[in-house]
């Protein structure tokens, strides 16, 4: 698998879970991020080019927000070593201007800016 990041991802020790927006489903949880994407632990499996609609529920509220709305394209996906759940990458689509800017609020709260 080549590497197309342009930033580096970090690991986050926080529970940050990841709901379908329309269902409210649980999509899975974030195991690292950057403000371009993110990787999930989930038991569902994406096809490369699959795009979610979800809500990234954050670990604290910040600018009395608790969740980020945002569309991502999962870009690769394979099997864990819990052969019951998946590792997918996903790359952020259309991060609005103030969800994007409150994301990297989080990330630098927690250190997770690279």
């Amino acid at each position: 698998m080549r590497k197309h990041r342009r930033r580096p991802r970090k690991n986050t020790p926080h529970l940050v879970k990841v709901l379908d927006a329309e269902t409210g489903e649980s999509l899975g949880r974030v195991v690292d991020i950057t403000a371009d994407g993110m990787m999930l632990v989930t038991d569902h499996a994406y096809d490369q080019g699959h795009i979610i609609k979800a809500r990234l529920i954050l670990p604290v509220m910040v600018q009395a927000r608790t969740d980020v709305d945002l569309e991502a394209e999962a870009v690769w996906c394979k099997q864990d070593s819990n052969p019951s759940y998946f590792k997918v990458g996903f790359h952020f689509l259309n991060l609005a201007g103030e969800d994007g800017f409150l994301l990297e609020d989080v990330m630098q709260k927690f250190n997770l800016v690279g």
